[in-house]
């Protein structure tokens, strides 16, 4: 297939900050590969997609599997011949103290919010490698950065993913792919059943296309310049 569009795999695509990056990066003419694994979602995600007159593809699985990061990668290399953009934003957290918590909720967590970002940055690395370009942009979080009550488990798999991400750009930088970390706040998304009571208002906090807007800035970038960590905050959350 010959294509001249950029090549966008999104992670955690179905709802919330994928969506989102989803929808920004159609808009600008990208074709985007969507991932998750509730296939509802990235049907009706893909169909939003496609009045755009968009490209679209999506697979429905676990991140975490590594044999099915490869058989995605393999195919979306096949189709396309290229993938300019890797957005690592598949994550949930659960959030229990840890004498409350179990090794099976930690596991869980770091299976999806660790290893499936490394399961797909090694699938796409050799193909950015050969055409030397590409960004790699990991969703992290505040939480990496910031301890709380009932965090453990959540923070330590984004505290692993951002010093995953710093080495990994030391790693890359010389092939000219961009890697970077953009660690968001409270955001207005449907976290899931475990989210902890957030006393903010939900009117002043950020949302989806906020957290789009930062990495849609990330990739087009002067191909000089790195953005590798951003941290982004609501401005006035308790206003």
């Amino acid at each position: 297939m010959s294509d001249t569009r950029e090549l966008s795999i999104i992670t955690g695509a179905g709802k919330g900050i994928g969506r989102a990056i989803a929808h920004r990066f159609t808009e600008e003419g990208h074709n985007t590969i969507l991932i998750a694994r509730t296939e509802k979602d990235l049907k009706k995600v893909s169909e939003e997609l496609r009045t755009k007159n968009a490209a679209v593809d999506y697979f429905t699985g676990d991140v975490g599997d590594q044999e099915f990061v490869i058989r995605v990668v393999k195919e979306v290399i096949g189709k396309y011949g290229r993938i300019d953009h890797m957005i690592n934003n598949a994550g949930f957290g659960i959030f229990r103290k840890v004498i409350d918590s179990s090794l099976k909720e930690f596991r869980d967590q770091m299976d999806t919010n660790l290893f499936g970002v490394y399961n797909f940055t090694k699938a796409v690395l050799p193909q950015m490698i050969q055409q030397r370009s590409g960004s790699i942009i990991n969703i992290a979080s505040l939480a990496g950065k910031n301890s709380f009550a009932g965090g453990a488990m959540y923070s330590a798999t984004k505290h692993a993913l951002l010093g995953f991400t710093r080495s990994l750009m030391l790693e890359v930088r010389e092939y000219d792919i961009r890697v970077s970390a953009i660690c968001p706040g409270s955001v207005d998304t449907s976290f899931g059943n475990h989210a902890p009571e957030n006393p903010m208002n939900k009117k002043n906090i950020l949302m989806p296309e906020d957290v789009a807007d930062v990495v849609a800035t990330v990739i087009k970038l002067p191909a000089r310049a790195l953005a590798s960590e951003i941290d982004l905050r609501p401005t006035n959350p308790k206003k």
